[in-house]
């Protein structure tokens, strides 16, 4: 058994200054926002039923065969791994 955990993306919230005649709520975004920093956002990868895999969603819902979660920790066993790894996704195994 071994842990999948999917590549993640820097995230940063959109936090554009205010213009003086914005109203208050957008001032008061600005000012709750300014103080976040970039944060990981995991990516969903799909293993299609092909045998494929991508990090984009299908548009048909039954060609996915399984869902690994992004900014989660997926229980994979010794085939999956193998799998993943000849796909690239080898560095995200532990």
């Amino acid at each position: 058994m071994s842990i999948f955990r999917p590549p993640t993306d820097d995230f940063v919230p959109l936090a554009l200054p205010p213009k003086p005649d914005d109203p208050e709520e957008v001032r008061l975004a600005y000012n709750l926002f300014r103080h976040y920093g970039n944060d990981p956002r995991g990516r969903n990868v799909f293993k299609l039923t092909n045998g494929t895999f991508t990090e984009n969603e299908p548009n048909d819902n039954t060609t996915i065969a399984r869902t690994y979660f992004g900014g989660s920790d997926n229980i994979i066993n010794d085939q999956e791994a193998a799998e993943l790894t000849a796909a690239g996704y080898g560095a995200y195994i532990s």
